[in-house]
């Protein structure tokens, strides 16, 4: 979708790809460079903010017409769970997670869900291992990477500690450096 994007603008703006291989020799050629690419990613944000209206202007219908799906439906299920609630247990199938009710257009369902639980695992854990229930205590090992970093470098892509050992366990993954532009 990007890629379609891009091809729009590109066509829109008459950009093509460079094919000769121009360098930039001078400060002064530097600053021509940037004058002439300022003026052609103005056009390229005058085109972006029209297509951000745009797109304002029909996620404003969307959310319009997702407010009004949303009052349609919740009508709808008011009505039938006041409905719902009216019918007699016996004429309905009932489990224990939910009851439902059969109709030609559609089935009436209501479920119970299981309750949820809100844990302090510490203080869980503590009541565990008094009443001799280990078992169900994890203990999780895990290594402090911010302190045995401090005392490690990279030497030729690889972790090494201060007296020449190879860590073990740790990849290195140079990253690029990165170049900008500020005006």
């Amino acid at each position: 979708m990007e890629n379609m994007i891009m091809d729009i603008l590109d066509e829109a703006l008459g950009i093509q790809e460079d094919e000769e291989k121009w360098e930039i020799k001078s400060d002064e050629e530097a600053d021509w460079w940037i004058e002439i690419h300022e003026e052609k990613l103005a056009e390229i944000r005058r085109l972006k903010m029209q297509l951000e209206n745009k797109i304002a202007f029909y996620k404003e219908k969307l959310d319009k017409v997702l407010k009004e799906e949303e009052y349609i439906i919740e009508k709808r299920d008011g009505k039938l769970a006041e409905y719902f609630e009216s019918i007699d247990e016996k004429q309905m199938k009932r489990t224990k997670t939910m009851m439902k009710y059969r109709l030609p257009s559609g089935e009436l369902v209501k479920k119970f869900p299981s309750p949820q639980f809100k844990r302090d695992n510490e203080t869980l854990a503590k009541w565990l291992e008094n009443n001799g229930m280990d078992k169900y205590i994890e203990i999780k090992k895990q290594p402090k990477w911010g302190e045995l970093k401090a005392k490690t470098k990279v030497v030729n892509g690889h972790v090494v500690t201060e007296d020449g050992e190879i860590v073990e366990g740790v990849e290195v993954i140079e990253r690029a450096p990165e170049f900008k532009v500020e005006i």
